[in-house]
């Protein structure tokens, strides 16, 4: 899924239909040429609402999980040396796939092993117009998000209540956890 993608719902949402319209694919090269000044910074409240939207789903909501493999020297493993930006480390695993005890500070993470899996959350990368998105959501999902910050940033708070409820309530749906339903044996009479 692309940028351009959810912010033309957003803009369908938001009475921005003008946007939307030159928000294609085809329009994607030229789409400084056929912009007004005025709907270029629309466009850019936007992908700034996108990016806000991107970053709260991704820290409350669903976070990005990332795994990697390190050799560790000296008990340290060097924040900076993750390949994606640390927001939470959930594991610490030796090889061997055996918890690892650990402590995390400012720019380390002290780790009891030679070698560790480790797990964490990151956070995702600025949002472009023609970039792709991280997170796995519908397109309609993230839009309810942008278009509801769209509001808030433009101060009708009435239509962002709105998308606020279309938002959380299409999250609570996709991301409820689902149980087995196992119903007991019955007998033929």
């Amino acid at each position: 899924m692309k940028g351009y993608e959810i912010i033309r719902i957003a803009c369908q949402f938001s009475e921005n239909d003008e946007i939307a319209e030159k928000l294609t694919e085809a329009n994607l090269s030229t789409l400084d040429e056929i912009l007004s000044a005025k709907e270029r910074k629309k466009l850019d409240i936007y992908l700034d609402c996108l990016n806000f939207v991107q970053d709260e789903i991704a820290c409350e909501y669903k976070p990005l999980i990332h795994e990697e493999e390190f050799k560790i020297q000296n008990f340290k493993l060097n924040i900076s040396a993750l390949s994606k930006p640390l927001q939470e480390v959930i594991s610490i695993c030796d090889l061997k796939g055996r918890e690892v005890k650990f402590k995390v500070f400012p720019t380390y993470i002290l780790v009891f092993a030679n070698e560790a899996r480790v797990r964490y959350s990151y956070k995702p990368n600025k949002a472009t117009i023609d970039g792709d998105i991280e997170i796995n959501l519908s397109e309609r999902i993230c839009a309810y998000g942008v278009a509801r910050e769209y509001y808030l940033r433009q101060g009708l708070t009435d239509e962002a209540y709105i998308y606020e409820n279309r938002f959380k309530d299409s999250l609570k749906i996709v991301l409820r956890k689902k149980t087995k339903t196992i119903l007991s044996r019955r007998r033929w009479l």
